[in-house]
């Protein structure tokens, strides 16, 4: 049975995994997006095949991840470790890439659907942000993985997310400064599954600053 994943940067192990790009602010494929899946509200990723159409970005991990038989992406097969695998899961995907955007969505160029601009609540999401990234440096001081003893969604979806971050805002100076959450990214940057569908991550050299737009 095929799959077609609408989005960018997606794998599963050992599905046919069909992409469909759609990039929402580039205005890639949206159209087609909502056209399909009208609750999705043009937002990514969304799933579909013969016998299953999903959206939301957590729904669609774990199915994948039981249909592909990798079950040890949920932790141990216990509840304890699935409920806290997603539960750092769901903290990435809403917590965490939510103040991130904050900061860093609206500094970058060249969207056909930009996020809008307003220095104060760049800043604003810039000190939440960092924060919040001294909590996540002190839950990795101890720990190589965040549940239990191998990866599990709870590493992809924290290390995807900080990518973000890492990409726009967090430069040299902070990467030497956390040291544990930079250890945790090469770590999962390095892991195969990761690796083969984004061979390279970029990182800033320098914070992309928040400069005042006229009329902004």
């Amino acid at each position: 049975m095929g799959y077609t994943f609408y989005g960018y940067e997606a794998a599963a192990g050992g599905l046919d995994l069909n992409e469909f790009t759609v990039i929402p602010r580039k205005n890639i494929n949206r159209d087609i997006l909502l056209e399909r899946f009208p609750r999705s509200s043009g937002k990514i990723p969304a799933l579909e095949s013969p016998e299953v159409r999903l959206t939301e970005t957590i729904a669609i991990a774990v199915y994948l991840v039981r249909v592909s038989g990798s079950d040890k992406l949920l932790g141990n097969g216990s509840p304890k470790q699935e409920a806290e695998v997603l539960s750092w899961a769901s903290w990435a995907n809403q917590e965490f890439l939510g103040t991130l955007a904050k900061w860093f969505l609206p500094l970058i160029p060249d969207f056909s659907m930009p996020a809008p601009y307003d220095y104060n609540s760049i800043e604003a999401g810039k000190r939440a942000s960092l924060s919040m990234l001294e909590t996540l440096e002190a839950s990795l001081g101890d720990k190589t993985y965040f549940v239990g003893q191998g990866v599990t969604l709870a590493d992809i979806f924290v290390a995807v997310v900080l990518s973000r971050g890492l990409e726009w805002v967090l430069d040299e100076t902070w990467r030497n400064q956390h040291p544990h959450c930079m250890r945790h990214f090469d770590m999962m940057r390095q892991w195969g599954p990761v690796h083969r569908v984004i061979p390279e991550f970029k990182l800033i050299k320098k914070e992309t600053p928040n400069l005042l737009k006229l009329g902004g």
